[in-house]
C-alpha cells in the first residue's frame, strides 16, 4: 500500500545539502520507504516503472506524493532527473529549491517532463 508521507519524510532526511548525480537512486529508495517497489533505472527511463507499480500520468498542479520524471537537456546529464513533490518542494538527492527543474542548466533548456500519481 503507498504512503506518501513516509516516503516524503524519507526523501527529507536522506537528501544532502546539493545534488549528487543520483537523484534517481534517492526518490526511487523514497518511493520503496513508503510502500511500492520499482525497478530501478536511470531517471529518464522511470516512468514506465511507475505505471507500472501503479502511477498514472497526470496534468496540472502536483499535488503531495506526485513524482517528476524529467528528460536530459543537450550538455546535461544523459540520465535525466527524478524527483516527488512534498506539497511545496521538489525532492531528489536535494531539497530543490526553484520548482520542478533542479538547476540552472534544467531551467534554462526546460525540458520536457512527466508527472506521476499513485491511484
Amino acid at each position: 500500500m503507498w504512503n506518501k508521507e513516509a516516503a516524503i519524510n524519507f526523501v527529507r532526511h536522506n537528501a544532502h545539502a546539493h545534488a549528487t548525480g543520483y537523484c534517481a537512486r534517492a526518490v526511487t529508495a523514497a518511493i520503496e520507504h513508503g510502500g511500492v517497489s520499482l525497478h530501478h533505472d536511470n531517471a529518464k527511463n522511470m516512468g514506465k516503472y511507475l505505471v507500472l507499480a501503479g502511477f498514472r500520468e497526470v496534468y496540472g498542479d502536483p499535488i503531495k506524493g506526485d513524482v517528476a520524471i524529467i528528460q536530459p537537456y543537450t550538455g546535461g546529464n544523459t540520465a535525466g532527473h527524478m524527483a516527488i513533490f512534498d506539497g511545496h518542494y521538489w525532492w531528489s538527492d536535494f531539497k530543490q529549491e526553484h520548482g520542478v527543474y533542479p538547476g540552472p542548466g534544467y531551467r534554462k533548456s526546460q525540458p520536457s517532463y512527466k508527472i506521476y500519481r499513485h491511484n
